[in-house]
């Protein structure tokens, strides 16, 4: 459980150093056709401060400093918001992680419902903590693998939209990550600027998954904070029962 005492002092912290970022990252999300409530905003700001804290005790994040959080995790993660086309979609987020993107974006789409899934017990049960004190009913929270999770009957080829920042390579991504979205669902991966080698590379593993080819969106951090991409890969038909392969092999063994 989180201590009280040093999560107030966190989070009046945050509060001073919100209202020098409030401005500025409001027109950041106008770029991307993102407008937030108030209360978005300070959910938000306490996601970062419960992060912050609980990074004391569990290895979620190196990034602590305030404002680059804000770019670097917060405006990163809901620079996937052009994707969420309707109410009530099915989101996994793979590979949450400290709940990135998953918690950001199921802040800004509380219409969604978003499963959070990661192989290490010690940050779902973070997670969990997280999505419990933000009060998001909208987020349910899974410790597994993937390569199991995908033969899931009540996961495999579910969800509209999957999520993954910074978990694994392209070709290696397509295979855990293809299975669980319905025909004409979307994958959306989370890549820096060395994405093109890594397309290179998922030439195959596209084509094994029965996917279209991806569309690549480019896009700057402010205040030269990287180079960013989204990669989108679409589902075309069923996924063979055959992939994601039993627990490590993608890894190992890459299509």
């Amino acid at each position: 459980m989180f201590n009280k005492e040093k999560l107030l002092s966190a989070f009046t912290q945050s509060l001073k150093e919100m209202f020098t970022v409030h401005s500025h990252f409001n027109q950041w999300l106008e770029k991307v056709g993102v407008e937030l409530t108030d209360l978005q905003f300070e959910k938000l700001s306490r996601y970062l401060s419960l992060l912050k804290a609980k990074n004391q005790q569990v290895n979620l994040t190196r990034i602590t400093e305030t404002r680059e959080a804000w770019i670097k995790h917060i405006l990163d993660s809901l620079m996937a918001a052009p994707f969420f086309k309707k109410p009530g979609m099915h989101v996994a987020d793979i590979g949450t992680g400290g709940g990135m993107p998953g918690i950001p974006l199921a802040i800004l789409f509380p219409s969604a419902y978003f499963t959070l899934v990661d192989a290490t017990d010690k940050k779902i049960r973070a997670v969990e903590e997280f999505a419990r004190e933000l009060n998001l009913k909208n987020i349910i929270c899974i410790q597994s693998r993937i390569e199991t999770f995908a033969h899931h009957l009540t996961h495999r080829e579910q969800y509209d939209l999957v999520t993954a920042r910074a978990l694994a390579p392209l070709r290696v991504l397509v295979e855990l990550a293809v299975p669980l979205i319905h025909p004409y669902g979307n994958v959306i991966a989370y890549k820096g600027p060395e994405y093109i080698s890594e397309l290179g590379m998922a030439t195959n593993a596209i084509k094994t998954l029965n996917a279209e080819q991806p569309k690549v969106f480019q896009y700057s951090l402010p205040e030269g904070m990287g180079q960013r991409s989204l990669i989108q890969i679409t589902k075309k038909t069923v996924s063979s029962e055959k992939y994601p392969r039993r627990d490590g092999i993608p890894s190992k063994n890459p299509l």
